[in-house]
């Protein structure tokens, strides 16, 4: 195997909290696997999505570009997703490891296309808009992974947790399994449900795409070429399906009101209450907290099976793992904030990242340089061999050299997350941290400014403090530079509102 070109294997969860990790801080939460990965690893301590909503930020990650260049702004089928189905390119991450003689695969959520067949039966179709044809329909365009280049499995869609695909229905069948969950939660919640899954841990959807994953990568490590995996949970997105040997790791414990729940959003933009609980109560939240976590130890269980794979078939030393999310989750913070979007925390805009290089033993070190989820994109690709210049040809950077301890390197000082609502909320928002600094801009709403040094929990938002006038308008220029850069179409509206 050419050492140059290691294998590389990127883990991704869905809608993970970087404090359910003990490596960021977290107390509470059990990942015992991801706690020794990170010990032979680089901690990325201020990585974020490049947007906090599943499809953008997927789409960030095979494109290399902010999801205002692709056209997915929004969820698939969403009432402001320009693409429905990822456009084929020759620079997509897929086509680009093919190029460096890479097997490639995939397996798990997907959520960049859906195909003719899924919309027009299902989807689609349930929210009324049956008169509405779509151009990807008129020429049969279908952006699966396999239809990218991927080897592997084709889940359409969101997935919903990937409950009922044909091809996960096949495998319990074929294992005599059944999957089965009781006392589910719903209560007085729109957006969080919640269950406690009873039948055996080889029901679940987890061990079923770590078993997809080890099939593949069994299959790959026979050729003499090197190989990319993707391994992506539906996980701990909800519905927060807690095994119960992992919810019992919580069940009765008392757990602690997130430390800026008790936020009376005072000076806060109305578009939050978007997505706003009806209750307020830290009691009605807890129950849904425990399963998340147990979720969260559920994957973090199997996440170590993969790994033990690796390590007893001499691939962990020679293959590069990166595990990280597509974005982040809320669960009650500030008064009862549910899901993602709308809001700009760094609950849902910071994402756990870790990378263990191939090669020799690594000992944990920390990185606090600014990384986005293009950069993610630029980094494999350097690391497959693409010349540095052409990995760095889009919005993403690649941080390789920061893998390497370059200390000396050029590296950006700020990083910018987006977002352009979800659903049928159209809501245009960029966020940007420099520093200790995070600023957002809410088109058409309050705009905010918090100092995360005195403030980590952004209880305060300082944008009418006259104390932070000069500090505000220099967070406003910031990103309207890193707006002209990025050739973000925002900057002629943004400067003629803010007056930047």
């Amino acid at each position: 195997m050419n050492e140059k070109c290691p294998n590389i294997l990127l883990i991704l969860t869905d809608q993970q909290r970087i404090d359910t990790m003990k490596c960021y801080g977290g107390t509470v939460c059990q990942t015992p696997n991801l706690d020794l990965l990170a010990e032979g690893s680089i901690v990325f301590d201020n990585a974020y999505a490049s947007c906090p909503i599943c499809t953008p930020a997927r789409a960030s990650l095979q494109t290399g570009y902010y999801p205002f260049n692709v056209g997915m702004q929004a969820n698939t089928y969403g009432a402001h997703c320009l693409i429905r189905e990822l456009p084929d390119d020759p620079m997509l991450l897929s086509r680009q490891l093919l190029k460096q003689d890479y097997s490639a695969g995939y397996t798990g959520k997907w959520h960049l296309g859906h195909g003719k067949e899924i919309v027009e039966t299902e989807d689609f179709r349930r929210y009324g808009k049956k008169s509405i044809t779509f151009p990807e329909f008129q020429y049969n365009i279908r952006s699966l992974p396999t239809d990218l280049g991927y080897e592997g499995d084709d889940f359409p869609g969101h997935g919903d947790g990937g409950y009922e695909y044909p091809e996960y229905l096949h495998y319990l069948e074929e294992n005599n399994l059944h999957f089965e969950t009781v006392n589910t939660l719903s209560g007085n919640f729109d957006v969080h449900t919640a269950s406690e899954v009873v039948s055996p841990i080889e029901s679940t959807v987890e061990f079923y795409l770590t078993e997809r994953a080890i099939h593949y990568i069994d299959r790959f490590r026979r050729r003499k070429s090197p190989f990319f995996f993707a391994l992506n949970f539906w996980g701990p997105h909800e519905p927060y399906m807690a095994p119960t040997k992992h919810l019992d790791l919580y069940r009765d414990q008392q757990l602690e009101p997130w430390p800026n729940f008790y936020d009376n959003n005072e000076n806060k933009p109305s578009i939050h209450k978007a997505r706003m609980a009806n209750s307020k109560d830290w009691m009605a939240f807890e129950p849904y907290v425990k399963h998340y976590y147990g979720f969260m130890s559920s994957i973090d269980e199997q996440i170590g099976r993969l790994l033990d794979y690796l390590k007893r078939n001499d691939l962990f030393d020679h293959t590069t793992i990166i595990f990280s999310a597509d974005h982040g989750e809320s669960l009650g913070i500030h008064g009862g904030l549910s899901d993602k979007a709308f809001f700009m925390y760094e609950e849902t805009c910071r994402i756990p990242l870790l990378v263990k290089p191939a090669g020799s033993k690594q000992e944990i070190r920390r990185e606090d340089r600014f990384i986005g989820s293009c950069d993610l994109y630029s980094t494999i690709l350097e690391l497959s061999g693409v010349p540095r210049e052409t990995a760095n040809s889009r919005d993403g950077r690649s941080f390789v050299p920061l893998l390497d301890g370059e200390s000396d390197i050029d590296w950006p000082d700020c990083v910018v997350t987006e977002c352009s609502g979800l659903e049928n909320v159209l809501f245009t928002q960029r966020m940007i941290r420099h520093g200790n600094l995070k600023y957002v801009f809410n088109c058409g709403d309050l705009d905010e400014l918090y100092d995360l040094n005195q403030d980590p929990h952004e209880m305060s938002n300082l944008v009418a403090n006259r104390t932070y006038a000069s500090t505000l308008a220099f967070m406003r220029g910031k990103l309207a530079e890193w707006m002209n850069e990025h050739q973000d179409g925002l900057l002629k509206l943004f400067k003629r509102m803010r007056e930047v």
